[in-house]
């Protein structure tokens, strides 16, 4: 157990930043909550995080630090920014297609955003340039449509069905209690990135966003945050007959559609991946909000399969994945269609 230590000896002051001390209740261990690799740094960490986030959105070196100065009223070298992203080169994969990403769009206009008013108040964002280079390359090309939906959600998401729908992260999937999907465990660089940037954050709340906006500008394979998901009534109805599967609750209004909001949406290894960040990974499982997401992205998306899909979900210390088709009785998934 965590516990604060007195007032008097419960902060430490480094040069720009007073940090939180913590005591560990069993070996009594003084420490602060920021990741080892960056103890004992001059410059607070949301401070490295940002200044990697801009050099990846395209910003030069030089500007990356007069932003830096704006935000936060540090004059920081530029050599010392450039020091911050070698030593996080692992986990900055949109390094590689950095160059080719600012001929397309200027770092102003590289990730586009739009606030969804649906219930509460969602953060819809894609980057740009990742969806022109996926349409642009051989290995992925048969996933463009995907691209295309993401840029036409402003305009054909239906917000009206948002407002009194079934919501698929509650959903209980009741008729998949006897399935026993394997859940593979890996090492991932969602789990490393979320390990990175959670601790920058105080507020619970924001944290989330935080993640979406560090993996968004950083790592090559994320497209979109918080993306609209819904199924219409007679959509569920096709499913449930196809699938053998109730997608509804029992008690649900016959004509509810299920929306959701997809926490990250990501390509590669010839498959798109559905990741949602549950900080309580560990006891919650969102296997059957998970499967709704991916079967949704089948009536969403022209031509994309069950078998182009795999779900994750993953927290700072853990990451989950599954195949959503391992739920689905064999003899009713068609791998054509």
């Amino acid at each position: 157990m965590r516990q604060h230590l007195d007032h008097s000896e419960g902060n430490k002051r480094k040069k720009i930043e007073i940090v939180q001390l913590w005591r560990c209740g069993s070996c009594k261990r003084v420490f602060t909550p920021a990741p080892a690799a960056l103890r004992n740094k001059t410059y607070p960490l949301r401070i490295v995080l940002d200044a990697i986030t801009l050099y990846a959105l395209g910003y030069t070196l030089t500007d990356t630090a007069a932003k830096l100065r704006t935000r936060y009223g540090r004059s920081i070298a530029r050599s010392t920014i450039a020091t911050w992203i070698a030593e996080h080169h692992a986990l900055m994969t949109y390094a590689r297609l950095r160059k080719s990403g600012r001929r397309l769009f200027p770092p102003t206009q590289t990730i586009r955003s739009l606030k969804l008013y649906h219930r509460q108040v969602y953060k819809f964002q894609y980057h740009r340039a990742k969806l022109d280079l996926l349409r642009q390359g051989r290995e992925h090309a048969r996933f463009a449509r995907l691209a295309d939906f993401l840029e036409m959600i402003p305009l054909q998401c239906p917000h009206e069905l948002f407002r009194d729908s079934e919501r698929a992260s509650q959903a209980t999937l009741a008729t998949l209690a006897a399935a026993h999907p394997i859940i593979n465990h890996k090492e991932n660089a969602a789990a490393a990135m979320a390990a990175l940037v959670i601790p920058t954050i105080g507020n619970n709340r924001l944290r989330h966003e935080a993640l979406q906006r560090f993996m968004l500008a950083n790592d090559s394979t994320t497209l979109a945050v918080e993306i609209p998901i819904w199924l219409t009534p007679d959509e569920i109805l096709e499913l449930e007959r196809q699938y053998g599967v109730l997608l509804r609750a029992p008690d649900a209004l016959p004509d509810a559609a299920i929306t959701g909001h997809i926490d990250f949406l990501q390509v590669r290894n010839g498959a798109v991946h559905i990741l949602d960040y549950k900080p309580d990974a560990r006891t919650n499982r969102p296997i059957g909000q998970l499967l709704i997401y991916a079967l949704a992205l089948t009536k969403r998306i022209p031509g994309l399969k069950l078998f182009d899909i795999k779900c994750a979900w993953f927290n700072e210390e853990q990451y989950c994945e599954f195949f959503p088709r391992t739920l689905l009785p064999v003899s009713r998934i068609d791998k054509t269609a």
